[in-house]
């Protein structure tokens, strides 16, 4: 008979499950260090996922804006088409030679729904917090379209250069604007 292989009660063995030797016994016995992480390690893992978050919330940032121009521009739309609507019903825009804002709100209640949020002291309110200005007849910065209507948002900054009656079209404020004739 083999010496390698003994009877058992339970059947064939093997003789070196039953009775290690040093070398096997000393890597058993320092699996245990083996399993862990170093403070290093996970060191590493919280710093690759510290920047991993940065990435996403800087791109969640830059589509918050994205989403806040498109809001102003379908609000912007919208208006345009109530006015259309008004016009309709009553031959001319409503008046407004001065940029207002208060002429969007009180002359359009009867064609479009606002939100209770977009509206105070009875301005509509662009996305930005910042009222929407209105001007009819359309002034300089729209000469070359047939609208007679100016409808626009100041944007982000709540600054614009079109408040005035005649709009410095190269006015640094200008360049976030978002206006009805773009």
């Amino acid at each position: 008979m083999n010496e390698k292989y003994k009877v058992h009660t339970g059947g064939w063995m093997n003789k070196k499950a039953r009775n290690p030797n040093a070398e096997d016994y000393q890597r058993k016995k320092g699996r245990g260090f083996l399993k862990a992480f170093t403070l290093v390690e996970i060191m590493v893992v919280v710093a690759v996922i510290g920047i991993i978050a940065g990435f996403v919330l800087a791109a969640a940032g830059g589509v918050q804006k994205k989403a806040a121009r498109d809001q102003a521009k379908a609000e912007i739309k919208t208006m345009t088409i109530a006015l259309e609507r008004y016009k309709t019903d009553r031959v001319t825009y409503p008046g407004s030679t001065n940029p207002s804002r208060t002429a969007l709100f009180t002359n359009l209640t009867n064609y479009m729904t606002f939100k209770t949020s977009q509206v105070t002291n009875n301005q509509v309110l662009d996305p930005y917090g910042y009222p929407y200005w209105y001007r009819s007849p359309a002034g300089a910065a729209n000469t070359m379209l047939s609208e007679s209507f100016e409808i626009w948002s100041t944007g982000p900054n709540g600054k614009s250069g079109l408040t005035n009656q005649t709009p410095n079209l190269t006015d640094t404020n200008n360049l976030d604007d978002i206006t009805s004739w773009q």
